[in-house]
This record gives structure tokens, sequence and C-alpha cells, in this order.
């Protein structure tokens, strides 16, 4: 893929040319009607010096003057035509240029090599952003490119205009031109840089809240909530100011703009005159060039405005280049092997490693060293070997997904560097510990297996995935509503989700069959079941088994051992049984080398951040694709409704009062500088009639200077003040709803309505939109409502018969405005929901890569994401109609109102009703106003995209009152009671969901016992820490902690005083040490020597000291991919420990652990932890089970039977069943 250029048209080909040109013509045509409405409007003016000096009579006067009106009205509709159609074009051209964007970084992300992703930080904050940069990118190729060109245009006829009637007033009026240029260039530059600062501090922004919203469950277990808003906070401020600086760079380049264009009056008729009085030219000629020069200098000062959005859209495609710019170093060796190909004609499953080196693209260590081994085709093939010894990282060279160092990976003697890429993943499937489960029904999620082979998931026959999921043992998940049933990562246990992957692989039935510890979330008997069904199944074709136990290695199965990255041992089972190495696992030899007992201690507060968003299953809640209900239009609500509602959050009210205040000065002296405009109109009009005007222009030229300095220092104040308002209003909403989103418990994020990928877009993007109600709407409204009432009051204290002809303009202008502001708001409603289903798409494609690329699903998503750009192809076209016809009819009203008002005003100066000085303010007046009253319609697309941002954060306001779950409780128990927690007759269901999980359930747990949960996969064993840990709520009295109703204690205290293990375990980016630490309280000093014991009692430490940089080795986002399963499950275990807790909980803490690691964890519970915590072990391990004290087993949400592990078994109960085939 080619390096973009860093620029607005970076995206463009030669056949977006004819479109181009096209726009390009309709828009310079646009532009040649200013030029010809001037000299018309100028021989208009000129018709009434020649009836004053008896050249014309009143009905010559009349009928000349009718014609020019008509002919403005003429040239007003064609220009409405060819603005509409000109606008419609480029809009369309703007759009082409968005959705190659978004394509081509769709396709990046989607054959990106995985390495890519393992050495990107913060890829999602930067996707986020970068999806903000083509919306921006996309509006300086739409409305602003047509603008500019039709600004550029409009520049050159003025000019050619204005030479034309006099080349020596044309050139003194433009001799501020060079300030002019120079203003632009340099708060140009100013805006460009402050557009970047804010553009890389907002994505920052959007990695800390992406965290807080996919892995909001171990945000609050940690209490890390309260760093995270800190972290949050210090970002949006570093925004604000880099936003400051950029407002206060556009406010100034206005400011300076408009000072100069309103000399350029004074410029103009001082002159003029003087060259008038001399007969050099006739007032007609002036009128035109004054008028030529005058629109030459307001077009100018026009410039600005879309500067600034060119500028921030040159920003956005430097951070778009630089982001698809992002390469592998080694790139180009790769892209010489790809166009190899070979794609064999059978797969006979021989597969075979020849010294192979590698270490993962981010670490310097080698993973496997000198790997050399084969494994025996058509059979089943066992890898085992400790945590870390690299097992896991063979079936991902194997898969391709990354490239070895040295040696070579054959399969059936072909490298398989060289192998064609559908070849491999045709042949070959491989079941990841972790597995994706998409957010779709179940049989969507098993048709997934099989995307490549059919076109549509429909196209997959119903008895292929009825089959594999009756084979995969889903009957606990279909008997209610069959395949159909909507399920997620959240809404599912760990074994569930690990049949479901199971089932895929089934339906895809591949020659080489690679199993990642698929089965270590199963219970006993699912497992047990479940394999046995696989060895059935997959008699005769080659399958390779990872694991860390031995229960279902048979004595003919082949197994290689690893150790240390390397191949210590291969052969048949029944050869090695009695190896060294193989018995180094007997449980009853492990010894555990003693420590001290840490003393329990819960005072902590948190520390850090980030996320690993691959690995995290509840990230898929939102960015999977997931079939919906079309929701209901949102009503978009009115601009003083959205300020009403949010005005808590406006902290800033009385400067927006003085910006207010001030842009009332600022809308009211611009009706004055028209008086003055008409004053010297009106002189040079006696100039013409040779009456002598040097004091009358002296005087008027002198108040015009002082006023026009006026309106530009007030439009700066007032811009930047309001600009500043709004600023300090988005951040205070961001900060707001951060802290909610954090004050809420599990039930929020469980809802559908909760998309972390739109809310992030919604909170870092279009809050962007959204300040415009207040930097943009107020100051508009205030300025229009304030120049029309004393524009129209002075008009008609002037000459109120034509001031009443002006004012039936003004309900015109208001029905319209109202009317183009309701169809543009369900339009950009309609347009930013098709992309925000876009983006959505494009974020899952990131969240899922490794089972895409696994699972060769890239025509699926590529077909998906087609056809939502499809969609936004088509609301494109119709926003691209709707906006141009609005934009148009602005011109075409301030055409027909210009015209009508010169008409009757030249027939009251006819009839003498009205001197020459009242009719040149009257018209002057009336004109001035009902252009800039019409101009609001240019104005409402930027304000109905602020409009549907502010809906949707009231929306979210109002859905996000804190929880109590989440925030109630005060107490703080200082004793523990013997009976440290109590469960007492508990029904409960997950929110959105019928089924109930626990039933019923009682069970009571005294202090420092330990106790063990047991049952199948799916009993409710993980509910209960969900409750333990109020993630979410129950009733009251229903869950007692300390003897007191876990409703009532403080949440932070509750989750201090425990110190939980998960099943997935998850860490941010960063260092060793910070995540250990993550929500540790800063007044809590943690020694190197105290982490130091910790980490040798879990048994990590000398992988540790091993890393280049020890504990300041960063992990976590790409980083966790090149930590394996059992050493980041160790690394868990670590951080509840050094938290020093009352109550520990492991929630199936030793299912990534080989046997020997898994027998040291086991000692360390029973040895040291035990009797000194409160100890919860949720687990399916027989070794685990025997050292509590009591086992309670839960079967339908209850307990079904408790006490010693022996005695449970002597009974022949529910946990001799659960158990029975691996004992």
């Amino acid at each position: 893929m080619p390096s973009p250029n860093r620029n607005i048209l970076m995206f463009f080909k030669k056949e977006d040319i004819p479109l181009a040109i096209l726009g390009t013509i309709l828009m310079c045509f646009s532009a040649v009607s200013t030029p010809l409405s001037t000299m018309i409007y100028g021989d208009t003016i000129g018709c009434l010096g020649e009836f004053y000096t008896g050249q014309l009579n009143y009905h010559e006067f009349i009928t000349k003057v009718r014609i020019l009106c008509g002919a403005l009205m003429g040239i007003g509709a064609a220009k409405m035509i060819l603005v509409w159609f000109g606008i419609s074009v480029w809009m369309r051209f703007g759009e082409v240029q968005q959705l190659r964007a978004r394509k081509q970084l769709f396709n990046k992300l989607l054959h990106e090599e995985i390495k890519w992703y393992d050495r990107k930080q913060n890829l999602m904050g930067n996707i986020s952003q970068v999806n903000r940069c083509i919306e921006e990118l996309r509006g300086g190729n739409a409305e602003v490119m047509a603008m500019l060109v039709q600004t550029f245009a409009l520049i050159i006829a003025l000019v050619i205009m204005s030479f034309y009637q006099s080349w020596a007033i044309t050139l003194v009026i433009l001799a501020s031109a060079p300030v002019m240029a120079f203003s632009g260039w340099w708060f140009g530059r100013l805006t460009y840089k402050a557009a970047e600062v804010e553009n890389e501090t907002t994505a920052e922004g959007s990695k800390v809240l992406d965290w807080c919203l996919v892995s909001p469950e171990i945000v609050r277990v940690f209490n890390g909530k309260y760093v995270e808003f800190s972290k949050f906070k210090a970002i949006v401020n570093s925004s604000a100011k880099a936003y400051y600086k950029l407002a206060n760079a556009i406010s100034a380049n206005t400011a300076v703009l408009k000072f100069l264009t309103l000399m350029m009056f004074v410029q103009a008729f001082w002159f003029g005159i003087y060259l008038m009085s001399k007969g050099t030219i006739t007032i007609n000629q002036l009128i035109t060039c004054f008028g030529s020069c005058l629109m030459l200098g307001s077009t100018v000062s026009g410039v600005t405005e879309l500067l600034a959005v060119l500028n921030t859209a040159h920003a956005a495609a430097g951070k778009i280049s630089t982001f698809l710019d992002m390469k592998d170093k080694d790139k180009d060796k790769f892209d010489f092997r790809e166009n190899l190909n070979i794609y064999p004609s059978t797969c006979n499953g021989n597969i075979s490693f020849n010294h192979v080196y590698f270490q993962y693209p981010s670490r310097d260590e080698l993973i496997l060293k000198d790997i050399t081994f084969t494994l025996e085709p058509n059979t089943m093939n066992f890898i085992i070997g400790k945590s870390g010894s690299g097992k896991s990282t063979i079936p991902l060279l194997l898969m391709n997904i990354y490239d070895v160092q040295c040696g070579s990976i054959e399969i059936d003697s072909h490298p398989i560097q060289l192998l064609d890429p559908k070849y491999i993943t045709q042949n070959l499937t491989l079941v990841q510990q972790n597995p994706t489960i998409f957010n779709k029904s179940i049989r969507e999620n098993i048709a997934l297996g099989v995307s490549d082979f059919f076109h549509q998931l429909e196209h997959v026959p119903e008895h292929l995935i009825s089959d594999a999921a009756e084979f995969s043992l889903l009957h606990d998940l279909i008997e209610d509503k069959g395949l159909d049933v909507q399920v997620s990562s959240s809404s599912l246990s760990g074994g569930q989700q690990q049949r479901i992957a199971i089932a895929r692989a089934k339906l895809r039935d591949p020659p080489i069959l690679i199993l990642d510890e698929a089965f270590s979330a199963l219970d006993f008997k699912n497992r047990n079941l479940l394999f046995d069904k696989i060895r059935q199944w997959r008699t005769g074709k080659t399958t390779i088994v990872i694991t860390h136990e031995f229960n279902n290695i048979e004595s003919e199965d082949y197994v290689i051992l690893t150790e240390g990255g390397k191949v210590v041992s291969e052969g048949p089972f029944r050869v090695l049984q009695d190896e060294h190495f193989i018995q180094a696992y007997n449980f009853d030899e492990t010894e555990v080398e003693s420590q001290e007992t840490l003393t329990p201690d819960y005072k902590e507060l948190p520390k850090s951040i980030y996320y690993n968003y691959k690995t995290s299953p509840y990230i898929l809640k939102d960015l999977e694709n997931q079939k919906v209900k079309e929701e209901e239009k949102e009503n978009i609500m009115g601009v003083f409704a959205i300020l009403k509602y949010c005005s808590k959050s406006i902290e800033t009210k009385w400067v927006i009062v003085v910006g207010i205040i001030i842009s009332i000065l600022n809308g009211a002296t611009n009706p004055i500088f028209s008086s003055c405009f008409a004053q010297l109109l009106s002189s040079s009009i006696d100039a013409s009639m040779g009456i002598g005007v040097n004091e009358e222009l002296l005087k008027w030229s002198c108040i015009s200077i002082g006023v026009a300095f006026f309106i530009g220092l007030s439009g700066y104040v007032s811009q930047f003040i309001l600009a500043y308002a709004s600023e300090r209003w988005i951040v205070s909403l961001r900060k707001t709803l951060f802290e909610r989103i954090n004050g809420q418990d599990m039930s929020f994020f469980d809802s559908e309505v909760v998309k972390p990928a739109e809310i992030t877009a919604l909170l870092m993007n279009d809050t962007r939109d959204l300040r415009n109600l207040i930097s943009e709407f107020l100051q508009l409204i205030v300025n229009l409502i304030t120049m029309v009432l004393v524009g129209l009051i002075w008009a008609i204290v002037v000459g109120w018969k034509l001031s009443l002809v002006g004012i039936a303009f003004v309900p015109l202008v208001l029905i319209l405005t109202g009317f183009y502001g309701l169809v543009l708001n369900s339009t950009e409603n309609d347009y930013k929901s098709s992309i925000a289903k876009l983006e959505n798409n494009l974020y899952q494609v990131v969240s899922t890569i490794k089972t895409i690329r696994i699972y060769n699903m890239l025509r699926y998503f590529s077909n998906s994401f087609d056809n939502r750009v499809h969609e936004v192809q088509n609301v494109g076209i119709g926003r691209a109609i709707k906006t141009g016809i609005g934009l148009a009819v602005n011109d075409l009203l301030a055409s027909v109102a210009t015209a009508t008002v010169l008409y009757f005003g030249m027939t009251l100066a006819g009839r003498s009703e009205y001197t020459s000085n009242q009719f040149m303010q009257v018209v002057s007046l009336l004109t001035f106003t009902l252009t800039n009253a019409s101009s609001l319609l240019s104005q409402l697309p930027e304000i109905s995209r602020g409009q549907r941002a502010g809906t949707l954060i009231v929306k979210l306001l109002e859905n996000s009152a804190l929880s109590k779950v989440e925030n109630n409780g005060i107490l703080k128990p200082t004793v523990v009671p013997d009976n440290i927690i109590t469960f007492d007759h508990i029904e409960f269901a997950y929110p959105f969901k019928k089924q109930r999980i626990l039933c019923d359930f009682s069970c009571e747990i005294q202090k420092n016992e330990l106790i063990g949960i047991v049952g199948e996969s799916g009993a409710g064993k993980s509910t209960i820490v969900s409750l333990l840990t109020r993630l979410y709520g129950t009733h009251s009295n229903q869950v007692k902690f300390f003897d007191e109703d876990i409703a009532s204690v403080d949440i932070d205290w509750l989750r201090y005083t425990i110190g939980l293990v998960p099943q997935f375990p998850k860490f941010f980016e960063g260092t060793i040490y910070e995540n250990l630490t993550y929500g540790m309280s800063p007044s809590v000093q943690i020694s190197y020597p105290l982490l130091e014991e910790v980490l040798k009692m879990v048994g990590i430490y000398d992988f540790v000291v091993t890393l280049p940089e020890g504990l300041q080795t960063q992990i976590g986002e790409g980083s966790n991919s090149l930590v394996s399963g059992g050493q980041l499950q160790r690394l868990s275990i670590a951080r509840a420990l050094i938290r020093r807790p009352k109550v520990l909980i492991f929630d199936e803490c030793t299912s990534n652990l080989d046997p020997l690691n898994s027998q040291h964890i086991i000692e360390l519970i029973k040895k040291q932890l035990a009797g000194n915590y409160t100890i919860i072990i949720i687990t399916h391990d027989k070794e685990m089970m025997k050292i509590t004290d009591r086992l309670i087993v839960l079967k339908g949400g209850r307990v079904c039977e408790s006490g010693k592990y022996n005695q449970l078994l002597a009974t022949n109960g529910e946990l001799t069943r659960i158990t029975r085939s691996s004992i």
C-alpha cells in the first residue's frame, strides 16, 4: 500500500477528475453572478444620479430600474441552481474521499500482520481519533472545497471587474491584501499546530475511556475508577488548552481581516470621490468598482472560516497519513513471499519444525530455541509443558500468524512461508483458550466458522449447524429458544464459550485441528465427554492438543514435551511416562518453598490504566456485528432545550453572558457602519452632481474607521470568549459523563443500547460539534437578532414605507430557516448513524483480528463493511442534495430581497418621497440586514450536527444516573465476625435476561474458612463472585458481608477488603510493576522486596527477572500476547496478594497453569494463605477441591450438596457425577 500524502487530497484519484471538474465549473459560474449583480447594482444607483440630473425622465427611470432589478432576481435564481448542484457535487466528492479513506483504513487493519498489532500502543484510541479525522477530511473536501472554489473564482472575477471599472481605485483598495495574506498564513499556521495537539490528546482520552467501557469489571473490582478519572481529567484539560489556542488564532485572524475589509470603505471613497471630482470616472463606475472591491474584501474576510476548517482538515490528513503509514520494518520481505502462493491439491497432515528460533516482535528474548520435531500424521498429538515453555506459540507459528527468525516449518514437505494463506486457513483450524464470541445468535456464531466457504451465513446448511451444536454439548444453551438465541461473551461462562468455539471447528472439519487449552474452562464431566467425542471424530485426521494436563492422553498418543522454549523429549506417551520430566509433575512430590506469611491489609487506592483490547471478552459486547432491531429515529432536541438541560454543566455562565453582551454590541455596531456606508454613498451621489462633500467625507470616514476598529475588536473578544466557554462546557460534560459511566454497576454495560465504541466517539469526537451550539449558534443568533432589530428599527425611523417592504421578507427567512433546519436535522441524524455503524464494523475487526485470520473470515467482514459503505453512500447522496439546496436558497433569498427593496426604494426616491440620503440609508440597512439574516441558513449544517450530538449527550445523561449499587453504602466494619459472608435465599437473573442464574441460593462462609464452589459450566459460580464484589445488586439483606447488609457497606472499602483473581486475567498497557500495583493507594508504599516476595510465592519471579527490564517490562494490549496464559494467571494472583485483602477469591485460578505450577499455587493456598484469609475458590480442579475445608456444589443455581471432598465423593452425588470421568 503506497504511503498517502499528508494533504486533504491524499485520497484523490484520476476517476475523481470529472466530478471535480463539474463541481468547479458549477461553482465558478455561480461566482460570476456576484460581480454581475454588483455591476447591475451600480448601474441601478447610477440611474438615480441620472434621474436627479435630468438625463432620465421618471418613466424612463422606472422602466430601466425595473429591468435592472428583474435582472438581479434572474441572476439570483441562476446562482441558486448553480450553487445547489455545485455544493451537491462537491459534497459527493467529499463523500468519495471519505469512503476511500475508510476503506483504506479498514483494509489496512484487516490485512496487517499480527506483529503490527503487537507493536502498536493506544491502538483503539488512535482508531477512534482517525475516524474523527476522516470526518474532518470529508468536510475539507466537501462544502469547504466548494466554497473555496467559488471564493477564488469570485476573487478573480471581482478583481477583473474592479480593474475594468477603475484600475487606480482597485490598486488603492487592494493595498491591504498583503497584510491580509500574511495574517491568514500566520494564524493558519497556529491553527494547524493547535489542531494537531488537540487530535493527539483526544486520542489519549479515547484510550482511557475505552478501557473503562470495555473492562468495567476490572476498573470496579480494583477501585480503578478514581485514577482513571484523574487521568481522563488531565487529558481533557490538556485538550482544552490546545483548543483555546486554536480558537484564539481563528478569532484573531477573523478580527484582523474584518477590520481590514471595513477599512476598504474609507480607502475607496476618499480616492474614488477625488477621481470623480477630476472627471476621471463616473458615479456608475465608482459604485460598481467600490461594490466589487467591497465584495472582494468581504470575500477575503470570509475565507478565514474556510481556511480554519481547511487547516483542521489538513491536520486531520496528517494524523490519518501517520496512522496509515505505520508499517513493519520487515514488510518488504513478506511482500516477496506472498507472491509465491503454493496451493497443494491435498493435505495429508504431515507437520515438522526444523531448528526453529522465534521471538515476539516487541521482545528481545527468544521464546523458541532450536525447536525441532515431527508430528505423527492422521492421529492425536499432544504438546505439553510448563506455563511459559513456548507451547502456545507453536500453533501461532503453524497458522503463519508470526514468522520465525530462523529455521523452517513444513506441512507435507512444503515450507509454510510459501503456502497460500488460504490453503493454511482452509486446512488448519486453531481453537484457542479464550475464544471469540460474537454478539450474534448461536447459529451465526457457529456458521462463522465456515464463512469463507459460503457467500452468506444463511446458506450454511441447518443440519450441519445443528449437528455441530449437538456435538459440542450446547443443549443447555439451545433448549429454550433453539439456535437463534442471542449470546455474547459477557452472557456466557468460560466453558460455554469454549464449547461454541469447538462447534465452530467441528463444522469446519479441517484436515488439521489444533486445540490450544481449549477445555480449560470446562467442568470434568463435559471436558472428558467432549474430548472422547473429539477423539472419535478425529480418527484418521491430524489433531494437535496443547495442554498441561495428562488426563486425556492415551498410551499410544504422540507427545512433545517442551521446557524453556526447547523440545526435551518426544514419542508415544507410554514411552515417556517413566521419564523424569513427566514424573516431575507428580503432585505428591512437589515442594513449595516456605515463605513468610503476608499480613492481611485492605487499605488501598487506585493507580494506573490501559487495557488489552484483543483478549478482553467484554469488548465484543459492542464491537461485534450484531442483529438488532431497527432503532427508532431520535427526536432531535432544539438548541435551547439542550442548553437548558445541560445548564448545570455549564460552569462559565458569566463568561457566556459577557460574550453575549459583547456580541450584542458587535451586532448593533454593524448597522451603525451600514449607516456610515449609506452616508458615504450619499456623498458620492452629491459629488457626482458637483456638490462639495469634503467635510462630510472626512467626518464619516473618521467615524467609519472607529466603528470598523470596534467591530474587529468586539468580534474577536466575543468569538474567543464564547469559544472558550463552549470548550469549558464540553470539558465539564466529558468529566461528568466519565464519572457517571464509572458510577454504574455492571447492569448498565449489559444493556444492548450501551455501545462502548459509540460512546467513545460521542464523548471524544462528537462533542466537538456540540460546542458549536455556544461558540457558533449563540454568537450568530445574538448577532442576527441585534442586527435585524437595530437595522429594521433604524430603517423604520429613517423611512417606514420602504422598511415595511423589507420587513415582509423576515417571516419568509424564518420559515425557510425553520423548515431547512428540520430537514437537515433528520438528514444529519441518519448520516451520523450510518457512520457510527460503519465505525463499529471497523472496531470489530480490530478486536477479533486473530479469529478472523484463523478462520479466514476476511470475505465475510469485507462484505459486511461494504454493505455499511453502501448505506453511507445512499444516505450521503440525499444529504448532499438537501444540504446544497438549503445553501442555494440563501443566495436566491438575498437576491430577491435586494432587488425588491431596491426597486421600491427607487420608486419612492423617484416620487421625491425620499431624499437620496434617506434612500441610501434605508436600502443599505435593509439589504445588509436581510443578507445577514439569510446567512443563518449556511450555518445550519454545523448547528444540526451539534444538535444531534447534544441530543445523544442528553440521552446518555438521562440513562446514566449514578447507580445505587455502585455508590450507596457508608459502613466500614472494623471487627471481623465469625460469620464473614452470608447468602440468604438469593434469586438472581442478569439484567435483560429472563433465565435465572441463581435460584434460592444460600450459604454461609466463616472467618478464615477455605471454601470451594463447584459446578458445571453455567451453574452460577462466577455470578456469586459478581454479587460478592457488588458488580450487581441484590435485594436487601440477601448478601451479608462482615455481618452487614452488603448494600450498606462502603463500596470502596468492600473492594479493598476483597482480592480477586478473575477467570480471564486482564492487564493494561503498562509495566509489570504498574499492573501489580494497579488501584493501590499512593500512601501505601509497595517496596521491591515485597513484590519480589509475592512473585516468588506465585512462582513467576524467575520469569520476571529474566526479562530485559524486569518489573519495568511493558505488557498489555498487543504485548499481552507475548506473555503466556499461565504467566498472566500467576501475575493476576500476585496482583491480588499484594493488596493484602481480608477475603481472597480465586476464580479458576489454575485453569491456565501446567500441573507443576498448579500444584505450586495449591500448596501456596494450603500452607501459607489458608488460616490467614477467608478464601473462596471456584474450580474444576480436583487437587484444588481436596485442600478446601468445605465444598459447595451447585446445580441449577442452588446448593445441591455441601461438605468435605472425600465425604461428598462417598455419597455418589452431584460432585461424583461431574468428576466421575476424571477420577
